[in-house]
């Protein structure tokens, strides 16, 4: 793959920073790619396109860090934190490009061309909102969501070591589609600065956000590392 020989694994290793722009540039082509092919159902196939970009150069760091792992001899939470804090660093700079690319498009596109392209992800807005609306709790059954998706991701990158990407660029998709789309809701009906709508919408949603992708990253690194050393 082309893309795959572009970017180098140590390069990538000493310039996390530089996984922000990946994501943000795989996620652009993985909706455009989307958009025009899959045109009935864009927001699913962008997940998988930017998933099948990204898994390569994902893939190549777990070995790296097998590796690692093997020249340690010895496996522990606290050592998996520390050896691989770098991978995490990337983890997140990736989910940050994918964030903000969904973000952007979300809040400055159409609304009715938004939701065509991000059906899938503004579901769960207006699954979240109905439970909003009805008297049942939504903390329990977004925590137990969470437990399930961090599980699943765990699974899926113990038995295919960057498995786990797919379900973070799948959340990042749906944070970012969901917050650009409320921030485009905000600013349709004028409530203000585009750019402070983002900040104020942000704010609230941070520290679930936070919570949220760190487990899965934890989970997609250790699966991911336990896979590659057994």
């Amino acid at each position: 793959m082309v893309f795959e020989q572009l970017i180098r694994v140590h390069w990538l290793e000493r310039r996390p920073l530089a996984a922000f722009m990946i994501g943000a540039a795989y996620s652009v082509l993985g909706i455009l790619f989307a958009r025009f092919i899959f045109a009935g159902n864009p927001g699913l196939a962008a997940v998988a396109f930017i998933s099948l970009l990204i898994l390569p150069s994902v893939s190549k760091l777990l070995l790296e860090e097998e590796n690692a792992e093997i020249r340690e001899k010895k496996f522990s939470l606290q050592m998996l934190v520390k050896d691989h804090k770098d991978i995490m660093e990337i983890y997140f700079f990736l989910f940050l490009g994918i964030f903000l690319t969904f973000a952007i498009i979300a809040a400055i596109f159409p609304q009715q061309t938004v939701i065509k392209l991000f059906q899938e992800q503004l579901t769960i807005l207006a699954n979240y909102r109905g439970y909003a609306l009805s008297f049942d709790n939504p903390l329990w059954s977004i925590m137990f969501n969470n437990l399930k998706i961090a599980v699943i991701c765990f699974i899926m990158s113990f038995f295919y070591g960057a498995g786990g990407i797919l379900l973070i660029v799948w959340n990042a998709s749906v944070w970012g589609a969901i917050t650009g789309y409320i921030v485009s809701e905000a600013a349709a009906s004028g409530q203000g600065n585009l750019f402070v709508l983002f900040f104020l919408t942000l704010l609230p949603l941070l520290p679930h956000m936070i919570i949220e992708v760190a487990s899965y990253f934890f989970a997609a690194v250790s699966g991911g590392v336990i896979s590659k050393a057994t």
